[in-house]
């Protein structure tokens, strides 16, 4: 069966957005390549919840937010649960999607003289078209090709400038487990286990494979989606190799000018136009992805029509990038958005993963797609280690 590329790759571009660039810049810069296990344990993550979201969505054929609704139906955690998917997906991506537009703006008013707030609103109108007139498919091939703009992008500076990484000290290239690290490692891991892409996987499987069995769906879909997710995990390693090579701890706290400059040394003009393209196809795939990720599981949770030709859909999409386009332009630091958005995700991730446990051993899903005990067992050591995650993140923010 040929391989067709389109949710795996929306995946991939919706947690490759401005916070990843600069999370692996600043884990470079401080750390070398010492914390590249993160990068392979969140990838490692990212692939097993995302099988667990496809699968339960093809073989019930139901979106993952209408699963969480009939799993909690009945029960007295049931409207809890559909209130903190509406608060966290539809609530959380209107804060973050500020930081994927201004990361766009950003990027490419460095890269070219172009105004940011010009750049914000293009950006912005170009997602809103997209959302408005239904153009799926156009969706997918724009993702992919920013996905495969970001692969060519940093991929060639990581190998061009591998011989410095090579060059530099044994303790930024050995990995470390250093509790000094933790908060970095965790904020790898936090940027690429994103919990909407869970939402957002579940029915950009079930659009994308309609009409074909099981069987097929489900062969088509993880290998499209294992593809799509080690190309993004390869990014996050090369933006965090080309850091390591070209920077020194203390850079990271203007991580990103810090890159440009450095690689403007190496390779005249080449920096700010790298980093800059860079950084605006980030915040472009995930100020794509994430308005179509909440109006999917703000409609599931809700019972409504998850359609995207639905007037529902289209309300709920719009306002989280509407909400995004004003804060954006408004202010370039919407801290209060981004820390309650942060603390939402944070609560929210470990209780989809044992959502996703329980749906995959449940009766609501047909008996031969059911976890099995290795998938139960790797499952929930992926729920562990989001678990300390989340716990951590919040006693961060919190303190």
């Amino acid at each position: 069966m040929a391989l067709r590329i389109g949710p795996g790759a929306m995946v991939a571009a919706a947690f490759i957005g401005p916070g990843t660039v600069t999370t692996a810049s600043v884990a470079g810069a401080s750390s070398g390549i010492a914390l590249l296990w993160a990068v392979a344990f969140s990838v490692f993550a990212t692939l097993t919840l995302q099988e667990l979201s496809l699968r339960t969505a093809l073989a019930t054929q139901k979106d993952l937010a209408t699963l969480v609704r009939d799993l909690g139906r009945g029960a007295w955690w049931g409207s809890l649960l559909v209130l903190l998917v509406i608060l966290a997906i539809g609530g959380g991506n209107a804060a973050y999607q500020s930081g994927n537009l201004s990361g766009a703006g950003i990027g490419l008013s460095a890269a070219l003289p172009i105004d940011f707030a010009q750049v914000v609103v293009v950006a912005a109108a170009l997602a809103g078209l997209l959302i408005l007139f239904d153009r799926y498919r156009w969706l997918e091939r724009l993702l992919v090709l920013l996905v495969a703009l970001m692969a060519v992008l940093f991929s060639g500076l990581a190998l061009l400038l591998l011989p410095l990484l090579l060059a530099q000290s044994p303790e930024r290239l050995v990995p470390t487990f250093s509790s000094g690290y933790l908060t970095t490692a965790l904020a790898l891991i936090g940027t690429t286990v994103v919990p909407y892409n869970l939402f957002l996987h579940a029915t950009a499987v079930r659009r994308r494979w309609s009409g074909e069995s099981v069987e097929t769906a489900l062969r088509g879909a993880r290998q499209e989606s294992m593809l799509a997710i080690l190309i993004g995990g390869g990014i996050t390693c090369a933006i965090m190799m080309v850091a390591s090579a070209l920077l020194s701890p203390g850079a990271e706290v203007e991580v990103l000018p810090a890159l440009m400059v450095a690689i403007d040394r190496h390779f005249p003009g080449g920096g700010t136009l790298a980093v800059g393209f860079g950084l605006f196809a980030a915040g472009l795939s995930s100020a794509i992805a994430a308005p179509v990720a909440a109006g999917w599981a703000v409609c599931g949770a809700l019972g409504w029509s998850t359609d995207p030709g639905s007037r529902g859909f289209k309300a709920v999409a719009l306002s989280v990038l509407l909400a995004g386009t004003l804060f954006a332009v408004v202010t370039s630091r919407p801290t209060v958005l981004i820390v309650t958005a942060q603390v939402t995700n944070a609560l929210l991730l470990p209780v989809i993963a044992l959502v996703l446990v329980v749906l995959a051993n449940s009766r609501l899903m047909p008996q031969p797609f059911r976890n099995g005990r290795t998938g139960n067992l790797l499952a929930l050591a992926v729920l562990a280690i989001v678990l300390l995650l989340a716990l951590t993140k919040l006693a961060k923010l919190l303190a």
